[in-house]
C-alpha cells in the first residue's frame, strides 16, 4: 500500500512539473498605430442641437420611502417616546415602598445591594437595575442607602423623582466581642 501511495505521489508531482515546464506562447507582435485623421471643423450648433438635454443624472429622493435601517415593526406599532418602556424584571412587580433594603456592598467599582420583596425573597441590584412599578432605575448605591430614580412625563416636561431606600439598623445590637480572649467586653 505504501508503494502505491509513493508511486501515485511521484506521478502527480511529475505531471505538475510537466505542466509548469511549458514555455508561454510568444505574444503577438504589437500593431502599428494608425494615423489619426484630423477632425473636421464643425460650425456653430443649430437650435435643435442646443436644446437637446444632456445625459440623465440620477438623484435619489427618500421622501415617502421607508428607512431601511429601522424595523418595520416600529412603523406598525409606533412607540410613544414619552411612555416608559415596560419593565419585565421581577422587581418591577412591586412598589418601591414594598421593597426593603437588606444589605449593601460598596468599596468596589461596581457596588451592589440586596433588596427583599414582600414574600421574603432577596434580589441583587446594581446600577441601572430596573425596579418598582414605575420602572425606576437604580442610580446610586451608597454605604447605607440605594437611590432609585423614577421618570414621569407630564405637561410636555420630564419629571425625575429620586426615591431613597435606607438600610434599616438592626433592632438588637451584638455586644462587642474580644477575639483574643474569647469573651465579650464588659464581662
Amino acid at each position: 500500500m505504501k508503494t502505491f501511495k509513493a508511486t501515485m505521489t511521484t506521478a502527480m508531482l511529475a505531471l505538475a512539473l510537466a505542466a509548469c515546464d511549458e514555455a508561454p506562447a510568444p505574444a503577438p507582435p504589437a500593431a502599428k498605430p494608425k494615423a489619426v485623421a484630423p477632425a473636421p471643423v464643425q460650425a456653430a450648433p443649430s437650435e435643435a442641437e442646443a436644446t437637446k438635454a444632456p445625459a440623465y443624472a440620477y438623484s435619489y429622493n427618500p421622501v415617502g420611502k421607508r428607512d431601511p435601517f429601522r424595523s418595520p415593526i416600529e412603523e406598525i406599532n409606533p412607540v410613544d417616546s414619552n411612555r416608559v418602556a415596560a419593565c419585565n424584571e421581577p422587581l418591577c412587580a412591586f412598589d418601591l415602598d414594598q421593597l426593603k433594603l437588606v444589605a449593601v456592598v460598596t468599596g468596589d467599582a461596581s457596588p451592589m445591594a440586596m433588596v427583599e420583596d414582600p414574600a421574603g425573597r432577596g434580589h441583587i441590584v446594581r446600577r441601572n437595575t430596573r425596579m418598582g412599578r414605575q420602572g425606576g432605575k437604580v442610580t446610586q448605591i451608597l454605604r447605607d442607602s440605594v437611590t432609585v430614580t423614577e421618570v414621569f412625563s407630564g405637561n410636555g416636561e420630564i419629571i425625575k423623582n429620586p426615591v431613597m431606600l435606607k438600610l434599616k439598623p438592626d433592632a438588637k445590637l451584638d455586644p462587642a466581642y474580644n477575639m483574643m480572649t474569647g469573651r465579650n467586653f464588659g464581662e
